[in-house]
């Protein structure tokens, strides 16, 4: 997997993580920190906390809007500005290694499946403007307040699926990110035909926790 002058993306995520300030970082200097690597690039490690089990009270808003206005960049081919409050959001160090050194656990594994393959599903600027338009999508679904599970954990790895598929111009993990995004509309749908109440009596009976 790698990262367009050929770094691979687990490789460049493990040496950001070498670089996080002890006292923390804000989300300003976090993308400062991650430089010309793309908004693509960022939008892989904004949605991290939400792959894996480190709860960052209060992260989906800011980093849902941030993927939200990044892809608004990509789409409008400019740099996305980021509202104030969203920029001087910190994260501790503790908190942000944790982050970075589980999504590197996620991308190599993804890097053992990945390869250049129906490159129509991301070459073309329409399906880029298609791409950037659903990770918004489900940066919006990320951000609902919801207290049913896996109303974070489906969408973030749809737009994961979308944002590595597209970096690594594999176009069978961007399918797979569609699929995973109709499932997760599908989800959503039940959630506002059932309610949350309906739902929790149904993942009840499903045995999962909730």
């Amino acid at each position: 997997m790698s990262v367009n002058n050929g770094v691979r993306t687990s490789d460049f995520v493990s040496r950001i993580s070498l670089e996080i300030p002890s006292d923390g970082i804000t989300f300003k200097d976090f993308l400062e920190l991650i430089g010309e690597q793309g908004f693509l690039m960022s939008c892989i490690i904004l949605v991290a906390p939400f792959l894996l089990p480190v709860s960052i009270p209060g992260s989906s808003l800011p980093f849902g809007l941030a993927i939200i206005l990044i892809n608004m960049g990509i789409l409008f081919n400019r740099h996305p500005l980021l509202p104030k409050r969203v920029m001087e959001y910190k994260i501790s160090q503790d908190n942000m290694l944790r982050i970075l050194n589980g999504m590197v656990r996620v991308l190599t594994t993804l890097e053992k499946f990945t390869k250049q393959r129906s490159m129509f599903l991301f070459n073309t600027q329409v399906m880029k403007y298609v791409n950037s338009l659903i990770i918004i999508f489900c940066a919006f679904l990320l951000m609902l307040p919801l207290p049913v599970p896996l109303t974070d954990f489906l969408p973030a790895y749809g737009i994961l699926f979308l944002a590595v598929g597209s970096l690594e111009r594999d176009g069978y993990l961007i399918f797979a990110g569609y699929l995973l995004v109709i499932i997760t509309t599908i989800y959503f749908s039940l959630i506002a035909i059932l309610g949350l109440s309906g739902m929790k009596i149904i993942l009840a009976h499903l045995g999962l926790p909730y």
